[in-house]
């Protein structure tokens, strides 16, 4: 069963056409979070390896905790090598290079916004520098930054297999205005897909593929979702935790008729002991009478006497 982490079930799409690979290379822009909404992990989990690229420093440290097979970057990724102000919405995955789309957000979620400057470069340029192998697919999602990562890559060179590329406005379900299409059919990629999301692209020499793309994910993928398989585990946890307490109490409750048992024999001895103690007290009160009676016997005989 194949576990999906991705947000819009992208992994799954991807995993129709690369099901068989035990290793494989991917590139992901504006990677965000290694586990949650991650289109890499479950290749990644699979033996794959790739390079994710993400600016905020957060979940670039995390990606470095957990992806020691991959090449991570904490920088972004546009036309032109620059340095450039990003603005950074806090604990989520919308930060962006645009001040509007930023404050827009941050106004209607109440996020809250870190602007700084971080190194920009051309991904064509890292593939030179980075890449040594086939790439077999490419995700991007940069809150509105997609054509220039589009445009300041080397389509000639380092040609992925599939694109995944965000084509909604940020946070939104409503269509972004640009030249991507064009450009990348002018670089020989077919649209291929939609998910209400993202656009999926094909390179025209693996147009034999495209049947993959026929159909949503759907119960023939063989899916169940990283958010299901959690819950599992926790209920599982849970569970183990509720059966360990009941051994416990278990434990605990043939401990405490031990101690009743305990406390009732001592009981029967406190008693016993009482029993014996009044016995004692009785017989020695008999013999004070009787050493009374003596004495009164012994001073009738001594005054007989005196007499």
């Amino acid at each position: 069963m194949f576990i999906s982490y991705a947000q819009n079930f992208e992994d799954v799409m991807l995993n129709r056409l690369f099901s068989e690979q035990n290793s494989g290379f991917y590139i992901d822009v504006g990677a965000h979070h290694p586990v949650i909404d991650s289109v890499t992990k479950a290749f990644y989990d699979r033996g794959w390896q790739g390079i994710n690229i993400e600016p905020v420093k957060e979940y670039f440290d995390l990606l470095q905790q957990t992806r020691e097979r991959d090449i991570n970057l904490n920088i972004a990724v546009g036309e032109t090598e620059s340095e450039l102000e990003f603005f950074e919405l806090e604990s989520t995955g919308l930060s962006t290079f645009d001040r509007k789309t930023a404050y827009r957000l941050a106004e209607a979620e109440n996020f809250t916004v870190n602007p700084y400057k971080v190194p920009l470069r051309k991904l064509g340029d890292i593939c030179r520098e980075q890449v040594k192998c086939q790439i077999d697919f490419l995700k991007i999602d940069v809150e509105g930054w997609e054509e220039k990562v589009i445009l300041g890559h080397d389509w000639e060179n380092f040609r992925p297999i599939v694109i995944v590329l965000e084509a909604t406005i940020p946070n939104s379900p409503i269509r972004t205005q640009t030249n991507i299409k064009t450009i990348l059919e002018h670089h020989h990629y077919y649209h291929v897909y939609f998910d209400g999301l993202n656009d999926y692209y094909l390179a025209k020499e693996r147009e034999d593929l495209i049947h993959y793309f026929a159909t949503p994910p759907n119960v023939f993928d063989k899916f169940i979702r990283y958010s299901v398989v959690n819950l599992q585990n926790h209920a599982d946890n849970l569970q183990k935790v509720i059966q360990e307490r009941e051994t416990e109490r278990d434990s605990l409750s043939e401990t405490l008729k031990s101690k009743e048992t305990d406390i009732s024999n001592l009981n029967e001895q406190i008693n016993s002991l009482t029993e014996t103690l009044q016995n004692k007290e009785i017989a020695l009160s008999n013999l004070r009478q009787q050493l009374k009676e003596s004495d009164r016997q012994n001073h009738i005989l001594q005054n007989r006497l005196k007499h």
